[in-house]
């Protein structure tokens, strides 16, 4: 059944560009782009997520990075409601090193995913080999059921450190899906979303998403390699405001739309691994949404 939440004000005067919340956050374990030994995602291959660098303004503060994950060679997944402009110049970078090896091509076109807050598109130039796409988590899941989506999420974000570069912002926490929304509506886009809630005891860095970072990848580890399950929509409290979560498009539910609107730019799609498939079948996922629960999103930008 269609649950519409009713929205306060998204954007005031006081709002104005932040970063992804991470407990315990140092820019040695968590920000990409220092290229700390310490980092904790060091050892995962980032190098198929970007931020492109738009001229838009959304909010006070915007500097118009907008993210883009590649689920192909030139294809990739972002956020409706804040996607990069057609012509936007994005950098992937094969390491976590800033001076190491790059790859700089733009935005060709994109296209929503019928009513959600999905957005394909596909890039001018294909990634060159070397580069990573990564496979949709294979696991769709259907009403709204009990349990727990595991394993722990990898999740991104703008950084509260100050990069030179728009395309070098990027910080990588952990949190995990508690709970799953059929057919939410979020300011103009219904869609099937899963939500981490920001309380979680003893999780090592746990997130919670901010200003600018709509559109980047929740992912998880599967067969040992990275799979995209969402990305970034928006952020709520339930229990009468007592509880924060963040919100993602999940994306398996929407791996035929997807796929429809890469073939038809002509853009290979990965086929997944077993492992993504393995994990489900271990891991069978199960989420959980009260119908009583007080429920106030907004988008995040």
């Amino acid at each position: 059944m269609l649950r519409t939440i009713f929205l306060g004000c998204l954007l005031t005067a006081s709002n104005s560009f932040a970063a992804i919340n991470v407990v315990g956050f140092t820019t040695e374990t968590n920000d990409r782009f220092t290229n700390d030994p310490t980092f904790f995602a060091g050892g995962l291959d980032l190098s198929g997520v970007g931020l492109a660098e738009t001229t838009s303004n959304a909010f006070p503060g915007d500097d118009g990075g907008r993210w883009v994950t590649m689920v192909s060679q030139n294809a990739f997944v972002s956020a409706n409601h804040f996607y990069p402009s057609n012509g936007s110049p994005v950098t992937f970078y094969q390491s976590n090193d800033p001076l190491g090896a790059s790859f700089t091509t733009t935005i060709q076109s994109s296209s929503r995913v019928g009513s959600t807050d999905i957005r394909v598109g596909v890039l001018t130039d294909p990634l060159p080999v070397g580069y990573a796409f990564y496979s949709i988590w294979d696991v769709p899941v259907a009403g709204d059921t009990r349990g727990v989506l595991g394993p722990n999420l990898l999740t991104f974000g703008r950084s509260p450190t100050n990069f030179a570069d728009i395309s070098q912002d990027m910080a990588v926490g952990y949190n995990q899906f508690d709970i799953y929304y059929s057919d939410i509506s979020v300011s103009g886009a219904t869609g099937d979303a899963a939500a981490m809630v920001f309380d979680s005891p003893g999780l090592d860095f746990e997130s919670q998403f901010a200003l600018g970072d709509s559109g980047a990848p929740a992912m998880v580890l599967a067969g040992g390699e990275l799979t995209i399950v969402g990305v970034n929509w928006f952020t709520a409290t339930i229990n009468g405001g007592a509880t924060d979560i963040s919100g993602v498009s999940y994306l398996p539910n929407y791996q035929t739309e997807i796929d429809a609107l890469v073939a038809a730019s002509a853009v290979p799609v990965p086929e997944p691994g077993f492992g993504s498939l393995g994990m489900g079948l271990v891991a069978m996922l199960y989420l959980y949404a009260s119908s009583r629960r007080q429920v106030l999103p907004k988008k995040i930008y």
